[in-house]
């Protein structure tokens, strides 16, 4: 087992690689009574095609399937449902899919190595009958027109749909009502045997444990099950054209203003660089439509935004995207004030003394983080997928200049600027700000 210590945040983390190729890690916190544990498997929304390890074919799967799966695994053989198992070790437990990863999680102070034990054998217990996909088809087909009726939801999905073309970033990581009625039993099992095997997942421990004892008991666990081994997984993304979709569309849904969302498609990196291209692209939009900004309280003064309005940068693989959202009386006039303010960037000559205020301020936030050890299992989870620990992020922080802020400013083109729109059913009377 690997010990690194991070001396500047007095952080430990022990890692150890199982023969079976699971990855483990804790990070022992012996001032908190509570652990956090979760077991990810890094297969998400974007995995729609890969080479099966089984046959050495391409396999072509629906959107959302990866999502759909999440939901299946917990039903278990014995008709039990393992989310009720988990609660009554008296620990709370979740799941979720993103982009790129399915985590299973729990935390809780007592019962941990049972409620360990059984997260990684549920999740390592795939059951799919006919009639039970058939059954979660009619549930995830509601959850999804329940989402359809979110106008935050379709605000997020339009913009990116206006900005991408190919890349399943534009796809809702729960598919469509149509997707998830491909889904069967089979393609369920292909998913499964491809990507959660063990050499493609984390255990994350998080909390108050002896990382000794607690890497046995999952040695133990695990060389039960005789895993053979697994080549790494090759998979098919997409190539993205760097033009947008369309600049410009709209819907009606019943909201009481309109929403506005902006979108500024920018060119994606990988691993730590395009890390450190988020952190930088954070860094220019706080010192530049931050709350105190001269930007913010113009927009504000004008009535064009209230405390709805946020900014956003969405970094994912071979995506990299700047976004602003709000509510707003004049949609069309607000996008050409925004459009107008990042443009700008590009030109600006940053004050040396703000960014420096700035980047300590990101760097504060970030330690403030590490108060929580749910931020640490989920930060220390999503940091891995560009390849780095998340106890290297404050170096990287501290690393960036304003050179990078610059690139990042450069990089926002007009003809990769998009918006989409939510506007009030016209039976509605006109808001009010």
């Amino acid at each position: 087992m690997e010990k690194v210590y991070y001396s500047h945040l007095n952080e430990t983390v022990y890692q150890h690689k199982l023969t079976n190729g699971l990855q483990v890690y804790m990070i022992p916190k012996n001032d908190f009574h509570k652990v956090f544990a979760t077991f990810t498997t890094h297969y998400g929304s974007f995995d729609q095609s890969f080479i099966s390890p089984k046959t050495g074919k391409k396999v072509n799967q629906p959107e959302g399937i990866a999502h759909f799966l999440e939901h299946k695994m917990f039903s278990m053989p014995d008709k039990t449902d393992a989310f009720e198992t988990l609660s009554k070790f008296g620990v709370n437990a979740n799941a979720y899919t993103n982009f790129d990863r399915t985590s299973y999680l729990f935390s809780g102070t007592k019962n941990i190595d049972s409620a360990l034990n059984y997260l990684l054998d549920f999740v390592q217990t795939p059951y799919f009958t006919v009639q039970s996909v058939k059954k979660e088809q009619g549930i995830i087909a509601e959850e999804l027109r329940m989402y359809a009726d979110y106008p935050n939801q379709r605000l997020f999905y339009g913009l990116l749909q206006n900005l991408y073309q190919k890349h399943p970033i534009h796809v809702e990581i729960g598919g469509t009502v149509e997707s998830i009625h491909k889904i069967t039993a089979k393609k369920l099992y292909d998913a499964y045997e491809t990507f959660y095997h063990p050499s493609n997942m984390e255990v994350v421990l998080v909390g108050n444990f002896d990382p000794e004892v607690m890497v046995q008991f999952i040695e133990t666990n695990q060389a039960k099950k005789g895993y053979d081994y697994q080549a790494p997984i090759e998979r098919f993304m997409p190539k993205e054209p760097k033009r947008i979709v369309k600049s410009h569309d709209e819907i009606e849904m019943p909201v009481v203003m309109p929403k506005l969302g902006l979108g500024i498609k920018l060119t994606p990196a990988s691993g730590k660089e395009a890390l450190k291209k988020d952190i930088a692209l954070t860094i220019l939009l706080d010192m530049y439509f931050a709350n105190s900004t001269k930007n913010y309280q113009e927009l504000l003064q004008s009535r064009l935004i209230n405390e709805s309005f946020e900014y956003t940068s969405i970094e994912e693989e071979n995506a990299f995207t700047l976004a602003f959202f709000g509510d707003t009386i004049n949609p069309s006039l607000l996008e050409s004030r925004l459009t107008k303010m990042v443009l700008s960037l590009k030109r600006k000559n940053h004050d040396i003394a703000v960014f420096e205020r700035q980047k300590k301020s990101t760097l504060g936030s970030f330690i403030m983080s590490l108060n929580s050890l749910e931020s640490i299992s989920m930060g220390f989870t999503n940091y891995l997928a560009n390849g780095v620990s998340m106890f290297e992020v404050p170096e990287i922080i501290e690393s960036i200049t304003i050179e990078d802020l610059q690139v990042v400013a450069k990089d926002i083109q007009p003809n990769r600027i998009a918006s989409f729109v939510v506007l009030p059913v016209k039976s509605q009377k006109d808001p009010v700000l």
